[in-house]
């Protein structure tokens, strides 16, 4: 054995993550160092007998996704690390990354060789990270859309209640409407900057994409909004599969995307109106739909919709400022998450915004933008 040989074997053997090689001639274990026996409770002599039971652990929702893993694998097509969930009885999953690697001999004796590390704790940080992002996402539209409109409100009082002042009036009314005109103004121009700024800096960042559950991911957002709107008389609903679906997506990110849709929905459409999100699966593919029965677009509009600063920007039903950026960002990061965004509309009936993702299948995509 030469020496450097034998310090990677050294190596292996001291790491904290289960490292192993698999020869696929045999169907054996050949190689697993001393971490399988922390953290995965086997046994190094019993490794080859022990397989079946750990592989019947794998969480059953990601049973084929490993299977399709394995065929690329033994054909040496495997690169990409991808994650899986082992069960425990009355324990929380326990979250795994692997790192593949092939070897094929030139007399066609392939091994197979693996690093295996525990993410739970990772995953657990994560979770909960996406959950606070999620309920900030929609606070902030909640402030977007019903702070600033009562501000707005304000402020159309106020310039009114200026003209209908008589001229008789002392000067400390007309000061104080003065002051309160100004006040609700900038008060609405800070609110909605604010909100901008936020999502043009959160959808700048590098993308993270892992594994989720759809509906698991966009089910306490859309809770937290439909229970904002329902209070205050208006018409949100949602729709998710009944069955788990899952897809590669950067939970923030992908949250994000589907808050700004639905903050243009509720801008374009009138008190009484209503707006729904709908998912729906295919073989294959995710589609999530952003339904409204607001104003619609005009046709001469919708070709340019999802261009940088484009001409197409309007302000919303109740005075609300755009930027020109949401849909083009929303288009980005749908483009990152290899899917596409698109609209049908007819003005003075409504739109509907379609986000559609791959499910995640054979082929992940973990890499950054």
């Amino acid at each position: 054995m030469s020496d450097f040989s034998a310090f990677f074997i050294t190596q292996a053997k001291a790491s904290p993550h289960v490292q192993f090689i698999f020869d696929l001639t045999t169907s054996q274990v050949v190689f697993v160092n001393a971490a399988y026996q922390r953290v995965l409770h086997g046994t190094l002599a019993g490794v080859n007998e022990e397989l079946p039971a750990l592989l019947d652990r794998l969480h059953p929702d990601d049973q084929a996704y490993v299977a399709a893993y394995w065929k690329m694998w033994i054909r040496g097509q495997m690169s990409d690390e991808f994650e899986v969930r082992l069960q425990t009885l009355d324990q929380p999953d326990q979250w795994f990354c692997l790192t593949p690697s092939y070897q094929e001999d030139t007399d066609g004796h392939v091994l197979l060789g693996g690093i295996l590390r525990d993410i739970s704790v990772q995953k657990a940080y994560q979770a909960n990270a996406d959950e606070f992002n999620s309920r900030k996402n929609s606070a902030l539209e909640i402030i977007s859309h019903d702070m600033s409109g009562a501000l707005a409100m304000v402020q159309q009082i106020t310039e009114y209640l200026r003209e209908e002042v008589t001229s008789t009036a002392s000067s400390q009314v007309n000061g104080m409407l003065r002051v309160l005109e100004t006040i609700s103004r900038e008060n609405v121009k800070m609110v909605r900057d604010f909100v901008s700024v936020e999502f043009l800096t959160s959808a700048n960042t590098p993308l993270k994409a892992s594994r989720v559950e759809v509906g698991e991911t966009l089910r306490a957002p859309l809770d937290q909004l439909q229970q904002a709107h329902q209070l205050l008389g208006q018409h949100f609903t949602y729709s998710l599969p009944t069955e788990p679906v899952y897809a590669h997506l950067d939970v923030n990110k992908f949250n994000q995307v589907i808050t700004n849709l639905l903050s243009n929905a509720l801008k374009f459409t009138p008190d009484g109106g209503t707006v729904a999100v709908q998912v729906e699966t295919s073989p294959t593919t995710i589609r999530i739909h952003v339904v409204d029965t607001g104003v619609g677009i005009p046709t001469a509009m919708q070709p340019h919709l999802f261009e940088r600063f484009t001409p197409a920007r309007r302000p919303g039903i109740r005075g609300e400022k755009t930027t020109g950026l949401g849909l083009s960002l929303c288009k980005t990061i749908v483009d990152w998450h290899r899917g596409t965004l698109s609209v049908t509309s007819t003005e003075g009936q409504g739109s509907t915004f379609t986000v559609e993702i791959p499910q995640s299948g054979a082929v992940a995509n973990n890499s950054g933008k």
